[in-house]
């Protein structure tokens, strides 16, 4: 048993995991399905990572060490907007990371990069820390989201389902039904966060 733990490259686990990952999701690794990949025993991967999460981590701090953050202008709201796009180009290349950075619990220090900048920002701007941190949270929350929509949007696109008979509830809809996919394409991800850095102080 030592000598198979000896042997057993961590470099190697992680690589292995993330080829899980990427292949079929966060959900789908575990401790003993990536022992048997590696031909070890569960019990050789915990000696070199403590739990599920500790593996996951490392996954984290490996992909993060790709990030490329923005040169700050100085200006709050174009900053945020880069920095938006950063964590979203980001996130689309890594999509299995969306549910696993929505929860907060696995943090790298390249990724805590993200909340400091949009919470930096925001006082730049002239927000005070409750102000700032709501705005920190509207970005975030609106980063996610729109990684979600453009990793979906890949396989299939942005199409309105047709509801005949909700055409009476529905009258702003069904107005812009037939120019739904131009509009739709017309939101890029940089407008979109355009439109919500605009709840910034101008300066």
């Amino acid at each position: 048993m030592d000598d198979i733990v000896s042997k057993l490259d961590p470099v190697q686990v992680v690589d292995e995991a993330l080829a899980v990952v990427r292949s079929d999701g966060e959900a789908a690794l575990s401790m003993r399905s990536l022992a048997t990949k590696l031909g070890v025993t569960p019990m050789a991967l915990y000696h070199h990572f403590a739990d599920r999460d500790a593996l996951l981590l490392a996954l984290v701090e490996r992909v993060s060490e790709t990030i490329v953050f923005p040169t700050p202008s100085h200006d709050p709201a174009r900053d945020s907007v880069d920095l938006a796009l950063c964590l979203h180009g980001f996130l689309v290349e890594h999509p299995w990371m969306i549910r696993l950075i929505s929860t907060g619990r696995l943090a790298s220090p390249a990724g805590l990069r993200f909340p400091e900048g949009f919470l930096s920002c925001a006082r730049h701007a002239g927000l005070d820390d409750e102000a700032a941190f709501v705005f920190y949270r509207t970005m975030f929350a609106t980063i996610l989201g729109q990684a979600t929509i453009t990793c979906a949007k890949r396989n299939r696109p942005s199409v309105l389902p047709e509801h005949a008979g909700a055409r009476p509830l529905l009258p702003v809809v069904t107005e812009l039904t037939p120019r739904w996919p131009e509009l739709d394409a017309a939101q890029t991800p940089a407008r979109v966060f355009e439109a919500v850095t605009g709840i910034l102080p101008s300066a």
